[in-house]
């Protein structure tokens, strides 16, 4: 289900650097087949963690069209996304009956109806696809993610907007890039 995840799924992604759509291997070596995309919302790219698995450049447009949220067709967060999340489906081989409710603390509980934030996908490297584990201060609750501190970005675009929030500091730092791109190639 868009936008509930399974935490031991979610584990298992990261640690075994697997597609989040497809489940298939993350590349890890040289050339165009080896990018790794990443989503991510503006406090993302401020902690330098993007807090989601990568996926294939392919299956990251896939779900840029698939997914209610990113293709911009929701204003605003679930607001029952926790009930979601904790509702097991009618498969009786399926572990969902496993799955715990995040706490009142959880990315997922303080987003619930709230308005939508911007969403930016991010290539990389598939060399520099590396999960580390962040705690941003106290009052956050810890996580793994994808480091985007000291690596080199090879795109940035913006995905999903806000009527209230029409350019970002990652809006430019986007333009930045491509300009970079087009005077390098000529």
């Amino acid at each position: 289900m868009w936008g509930a995840i399974d935490p031991g799924r979610y584990a298992v992604v990261l640690a075994l650097r697997l597609c989040q759509v497809c489940g298939e291997e993350l590349g890890d070596g040289e050339g165009p087949g080896n990018r790794v995309v990443v989503f991510l919302r503006p406090q993302d790219w401020i902690r330098g963690i993007a807090p989601e698995p990568g996926l294939h450049p392919e299956c990251a447009a896939y779900s840029t069209r698939g997914c209610p949220m990113l293709a911009g067709r929701m204003t605003t967060y679930r607001s029952n996304a926790v009930a979601a999340r904790i509702t097991p489906c009618d498969d009786p081989e399926c572990d969902c009956r496993q799955w715990t409710a995040p706490g009142p603390e959880s990315d997922e509980a303080t987003r619930a109806g709230k308005p939508a934030d911007q969403w930016y996908s991010v290539l990389i490297d598939a060399r520099d696809y590396q999960i580390v584990h962040y705690r941003a201060d106290e009052s956050e609750p810890s996580g793994y993610g994808v480091t985007l501190r000291g690596i080199q970005v090879l795109r940035l675009r913006k995905i999903r907007g806000t009527a209230e929030h029409e350019r970002t500091v990652l809006d430019l730092v986007a333009a930045a890039l491509d300009l970079t791109r087009l005077t390098h190639r000529r």
